[in-house]
C-alpha cells in the first residue's frame, strides 16, 4: 500500500505543487480583499457620520430661515443692523465709561 502512495506523490509532484501555489495565491487575494473591505467600511462610516452632520445643519438652517421670515425677526434685523426706529420713537445711546488709564 505504501508503494502506491509513494508512486502517486512522485508522479503528481508538479500537480500538487501547482495546487498548493494556487491555493496560496487564492488565500493571499482573499486577505487583500478583506483588508480593502474593512477600509471601505471605515470610509462608509465616516461618510455616514458626515451626512448625518450635514442633515442636522440643513435642519438648523431651515429653522433659521423660517424664523427670519417672521415679523419679529425682520424688526430685530431692522433695528440692530440698519439702526431703524419706529415713528415717534426716541433712541438713547449710552457710551461706556473707560477705566482710568493712569492706574
Amino acid at each position: 500500500m505504501k508503494k502506491k502512495k509513494g508512486k502517486f506523490l512522485k508522479r503528481n509532484r508538479v500537480t500538487l505543487l501547482f495546487i498548493l501555489l494556487a491555493f496560496g495565491y487564492y488565500a493571499f487575494i482573499m486577505m487583500k480583499a478583506d483588508e480593502k473591505l474593512e477600509e471601505y467600511q471605515g470610509v462608509q462610516q465616516e461618510l455616514k457620520a458626515e451626512i448625518n452632520g450635514l442633515e442636522h445643519e440643513i435642519d438648523r438652517l431651515a429653522d433659521e430661515y423660517a424664523y427670519s421670515q417672521t415679523p419679529e425677526a425682520v424688526e430685530k434685523i431692522a433695528r440692530e443692523k440698519l439702526k431703524m426706529v419706529k415713528p415717534n420713537e426716541i433712541i438713547y445711546l449710552i457710551k461706556e465709561l473707560e477705566d482710568s488709564k493712569g492706574k
